[in-house]
């Protein structure tokens, strides 16, 4: 069924989902009643969001994907599920296709119906929901850096190789060496769950080093299973640590410029997937950053903020509610120079926004796009907020409808930032001046 959806051939055997699906409940049946009680309004929701799409065809939530169908592994209805479908299919035709955020439904390799986003991550998210690593004390100190420095950044690269060919994170593993940044950053997130084995086999064996150091944030993912892995074998390992430790913030510093890494995961809410940022209230990183902010207002010199999460909605539209980082981060600079520069993951597509005016131009960018499948995003298309995407086609036959991935590569002049957005093949995908030389039929 090269176009559409098969339930009858998920890419794990019946056999590994009956036993994923009984780890599953295992974690379930340990937990709290009060934690049951608070989580099953967001799995109500979940499993409503795949009804819905089982009948209509409807895109589901991406917020409640990790759990789209625990309620029916939890009740031993996911069989239900499969023959519903089969039913429904050959009168409803419904076609494997791209959502409005770029999600491709499919049960493909990390795509919105792979069983693992499920089963793996669920099973982890159940089982640490009542652990999670202590946040280091303290606050980390300057790491000096070269006025003239490059530096690449790559969000959510952490799957490993996948698939017949070089998956998108190990071409860049390869291709980003060649351009010899001085740092390397990874945005967060390792697939499935930022357990020790994941973090291993998926990040550390495939992160390019750089020559200066390598930096890596937190992310939702990685707090799935408590944090620990991330700041034991990550931050404290030997491709990171050596800057970081015990850190999941960081910042480094020029004569022109500050650069700030902050950990929009750790504090995010649990019972709600770790899916939208924050800061935490009471965390040390709000006293950092407003020092931060101060010290480089006194002194002129330039912002450039680092988050997992997202600071604006997909499309980039400001609303009278900005989401909850955005809030913290922008009081943090209250009646200071806001930042230059913010850039972020999470999301997994690549895009420059226009600068935000009523914020000194503020210029916006997401790079989740490190190593997820991701389709043509409708969104940005239709967003008057968006200066350019990621929309050219991958040309993968294992997944006909994937737009490329790529990463970011930043080069340091004094006071000037030059930035550019690379894809997967090592071509140069949009620069602010240029824009995207590549002609690609979308």
């Amino acid at each position: 069924m090269a176009n559409g959806y098969n339930f009858n051939d998920p890419p794990l055997t019946h056999a590994q989902q009956e036993a994923l699906a009984a780890r599953l409940k295992t974690a379930w049946a340990n937990l709290p009643e009060e934690k049951k009680a608070a989580l099953k309004p967001l799995i109500e929701k979940a499993d409503q969001e795949f009804a819905s799409y089982l009948e209509t065809g409807t895109v589901p939530d991406p917020k409640v994907h990790p759990i789209l169908r625990m309620k029916s592994y939890l009740t031993d209805d996911w069989e239900g599920h499969r023959q519903r479908f089969n039913q429904l299919a050959p009168a409803k035709a419904i076609e494997l296709k791209v959502g409005p955020g770029g999600e491709i439904l499919g049960t493909g390799k990390y795509e919105l119906l792979d069983p693992l986003w499920e089963l793996e991550t669920g099973s982890v998210w159940l089982e640490n929901l009542l652990h999670k690593h202590p946040f280091p004390f303290g606050a980390p100190t300057r790491v000096e850096i070269p006025d003239e420095v490059t530096i690449a950044l790559a969000g959510d690269f952490g799957t490993g190789n996948f698939g017949a060919n070089d998956s998108p994170s190990t071409k860049l593993s390869k291709f980003i060496p060649k351009l010899k940044p001085d740092i390397t950053i990874h945005m967060g997130d390792v697939y499935y769950a930022g357990t020790s084995g994941e973090e291993s086999s998926k990040l550390l064996n495939f992160w390019p080093k750089s020559s200066l150091a390598s930096f890596a944030l937190n992310s939702n993912h990685d707090m799935y299973s408590g944090g620990g892995p991330y700041f034991n074998e990550v931050v404290g390992g030997p491709v990171f640590n050596k800057f970081q430790s015990p850190f999941s913030f960081f910042f480094l510093e020029n004569s022109n410029w500050i650069i700030i890494g902050l950990d929009s995961a750790y504090y995010s809410g649990v019972l709600d997937l770790y899916m939208d940022g924050t800061l935490g209230s009471n965390s040390a990183q709000v006293p950092f950053l407003r020092e931060l902010a101060q010290s480089a207002h006194q002194n002129k010199k330039k912002v450039v903020l680092l988050t997992h999460h997202n600071g604006l909605p997909e499309d980039g539209v400001l609303t009278a509610a900005p989401l909850r980082l955005f809030t913290e981060v922008m009081s943090a600079f209250q009646g200071l120079t806001p930042p230059a520069y913010w850039y972020w993951g999470h999301k997994h597509m690549g895009v420059a926004y226009n600068p935000l005016a009523d914020h000194n131009g503020l210029l916006c960018r997401c790079l989740g796009h490190a190593a997820l499948p991701w389709g043509f995003a409708s969104v940005l298309q239709n967003s008057q907020r968006v200066q350019w995407f990621e929309k050219c086609n991958a040309k993968d036959p294992d997944s006909p409808l994937r737009v490329q991935n790529g990463f970011v590569f930043q080069e340091f002049d004094q006071t000037n930032l030059a930035e550019t957005f690379y894809d997967e093949q090592g071509r140069v995908a949009w620069t602010p001046t240029g824009g995207d030389p590549r002609n690609c039929a979308t």
